[in-house]
C-alpha cells in the first residue's frame, strides 16, 4: 500500500485544535510514523471549514460541508461523492477508510474495491438513517467495541467482521502522580443529554452527605453547562464542583494526573477514548457503559445511581495506590487498519 484516502466528518486545522476527535489524530498520527512509506489523505467533510492544507504530514481536504441538513444535504452530497471520485482517479488510492458509517460510506464503496467503514459511534443506533436504508457488508465494517458492535447488531442484524478497539498515545501523557491527587471526582466532555452530566453531579450531592468536602470538576462545554451550573447553585454545591471550561487535551490528561476518580455517566458511547486516558492516567473509573468485552483493573461498570453512589463511596474511603492501566496499544490499532488492505 502506498496511498490510503481517508473520510472523516472533522478534521483539525493545526495543534491548537487537539479536542477535535483527538483518537483519530493520535491514530493516524502514530499510522504515519509507523508506516512512513504510505501517503495519508484526509477528506475532512464537515470540519474545518478552510482550503486544502497539510497536518503532520497528513494531506487534509476539506469539503466544507458544515453540518449541512436534507434538502441542500442532497447537492453537497453529490460534488462531495464527484470530488472524490475525481481525487481517487487522479492520485490511484490504496484504499478508502471512512470514518463512521454515513452516505459517503455508502458511496465510496462504488469506487474502490477495498473500501472499510469504521463505526466509531451512535452511526451503530436505529436513527443513523443511511444504517437503515444502506446495511452494509460485514466483511466491510469494523466495531470500535464488543458493546459497539452487540449494539450494531442489536439495532440492524448485523455484526462487524472485526471490532479495531481504542487507544491511546501514550507518549502524551504526564509522568504519573503517585503523591496528592486533589481532585475527588473528575470528569470531561461535551455537556449533552448523551453525555448524561446531570447523573454526575447527582452523584455528587449524595455524596457531600458522607463527604462535605469533596472536590469534583467536569470540563467541557456545552448546550447542559447552563442547567447544570443551575442544579450546582440550587445545591449548594458551588464548593464543591467547579467547571474549567473547555480544555485541551494536554490539559485535560493533568486534570486526570490529578483525580482519584474518573466518572463518566454517558448514556452511550461506541468507544471512549476518556476510559482508556483516566485509567492510563492512575485513575479510578466509573462507567455506566460496558466498553470492553473482558474485566480490567480498576474499571468499575456501575448502571444505577444508587450502586455509582456506594462503590464511588468505597473507592474515595478507601483509594488505592495510581497505577497506569493499559488496554489496547496504538501500534497494535495501526496494525489493524494496515492488515485491511492485504
Amino acid at each position: 500500500m502506498k496511498k490510503l484516502l481517508i473520510l472523516s466528518p472533522a478534521f483539525p486545522i493545526d495543534e491548537s485544535e487537539s479536542h477535535v476527535i483527538p483518537f483519530l489524530q493520535h491514530v493516524f498520527l502514530e499510522f504515519r510514523a509507523q508506516y512512513p512509506e504510505i501517503e495519508l489523505t484526509v477528506v475532512a467533510i464537515h470540519k474545518p471549514i478552510s482550503k486544502p492544507y497539510s497536518f503532520n504530514g497528513i494531506n487534509v481536504i476539506p469539503l466544507n460541508g458544515n453540518d449541512v441538513k436534507y434538502p441542500g444535504k442532497l447537492l453537497f452530497l453529490t460534488k462531495a461523492f464527484s470530488k472524490i471520485r475525481r481525487l481517487h482517479k487522479k492520485n490511484n488510492y490504496d484504499g478508502i477508510l471512512n470514518l463512521w458509517y454515513h452516505e459517503l460510506s455508502f458511496l465510496t464503496s462504488w469506487i474502490h474495491p477495498k473500501t472499510f467503514t469504521w463505526m466509531l459511534g451512535q452511526d451503530v443506533m436505529k436513527n443513523n438513517l443511511t444504517l437503515r436504508m444502506f446495511r452494509p457488508r460485514p466483511n466491510k465494517i469494523m466495531a470500535l467495541s464488543d458493546y459497539n458492535n452487540e449494539m450494531l447488531f442489536r439495532n440492524s442484524r448485523i455484526k462487524a467482521h472485526k471490532v479495531i478497539p481504542m487507544a491511546i498515545n501514550e507518549s502524551l501523557f504526564p509522568e504519573l502522580n503517585t503523591e496528592i491527587r486533589e481532585i475527588d471526582v473528575f470528569g470531561a466532555g461535551w455537556l449533552t443529554p448523551l453525555k448524561n452530566y446531570r447523573l454526575f453531579v447527582e452523584v455528587i450531592l449524595e455524596l457531600k452527605k458522607t463527604f462535605p468536602y469533596i472536590k469534583a470538576e467536569i470540563a467541557g462545554t456545552g448546550p447542559e453547562e447552563t442547567a447544570l451550573k443551575k442544579f450546582i447553585h440550587d445545591n449548594n454545591l458551588e464548593d464543591n464542583v467547579k467547571f474549567p471550561g473547555l480544555l485541551s487535551h494536554q490539559q485535560t490528561l493533568e486534570k486526570m494526573n490529578h483525580s482519584k476518580v474518573f466518572l463518566h455517566p454517558s448514556t452511550f458511547e461506541g468507544g471512549s477514548t476518556v476510559y482508556f486516558e483516566s485509567l492510563f492516567s492512575g485513575c479510578q473509573l466509573v462507567g455506566t457503559l460496558p466498553m470492553m468485552d473482558k474485566p480490567i483493573e480498576n474499571f468499575h461498570c456501575v448502571r444505577h445511581k444508587e450502586d455509582i453512589v456506594a462503590r464511588m463511596a468505597a473507592l474515595l474511603q478507601n483509594p488505592k495506590p495510581p497505577k497506569r492501566i493499559t488496554y489496547y496499544k496504538m501500534y497494535e490499532v495501526c496494525r489493524e487498519i494496515y492488515d485491511l488492505y492485504y
